[in-house]
Formats: structure tokens, sequence, C-alpha cells
């Protein structure tokens, strides 16, 4: 997992967090817990026209599995996905969101991008 820190012009501290799958194998990217931040949008590319059940976007609580929430599920089959929350996502120093892009079949890679901001 790569993060690279951005600043924007309002000089907010915008975190980029990247992976990418190998061939035909599943990958989930987490952010980091160890600070407050702010849930923005992530983005899932295939390097080709991928077989698999849905792209999931999901919440998981730091206060324990019961309180994990899946935020989005994609369609299946989908080469490019984005998810952008439609409220404030906002977590706790002991909260990550998880982006899991199923393997997608021979051959095929996954890229996953998360971004956040720093409160």
């Amino acid at each position: 997992m790569a993060t690279t820190v951005l600043s924007n012009q309002k000089r907010t501290k915008l975190e980029r967090h990247t992976n990418a799958s190998a061939a035909n194998t599943a990958l989930t990217l987490t952010t980091p817990t160890g600070a407050v931040r702010r849930f923005l949008y992530t983005t899932v590319k295939y390097s080709a026209a991928p077989t698999h059940s849905g792209i999931t976007a999901n919440l998981d609580s730091g206060a324990g599995a019961a309180y994990d929430t899946e935020l989005s599920k994609s369609a299946a089959n989908l080469q490019n996905w984005d998810y952008q929350a439609t409220g404030d996502v906002s977590l706790l120093d002991d909260d990550a969101i998880a982006v899991t892009a199923p393997a997608g079949g021979a051959g095929i890679t996954s890229q996953i991008t998360i971004v956040t901001e720093a409160a």
C-alpha cells in the first residue's frame, strides 16, 4: 500500500491510499487507523473487462464487527467503479474504510484508490 499526502487550495491535508493486485487475485485496501479523518471517495479500475460479483466499500468500525457497515456495492463485472458518499463519513481514529475488488479473471489486475481528508 502507498499513501501520498496532498494539499489542495484550501490547505486541507488530503491522503491518497493506493494498491494494485496481482493477476486474478482479490485485493482489499484498508485506510490506516490512528488519525481522525473524513472519507471522500474511492475508485477501482481493472486492467481489462473482468468477471466478478461486485466491488464493496465498507466502514470497519473501531467499536467492533457488530458496527461494521457496507457503504456501497457495485454491480457485477464493472471494469471501472467510483464511490463518493452522499453524506459526511467521518472516521474516528480507530475506524477504517476497506474497499474490496474481487479477482477479475485470468491475467486481469485491479487497482484501488481511497482518498481521505485529515480532520
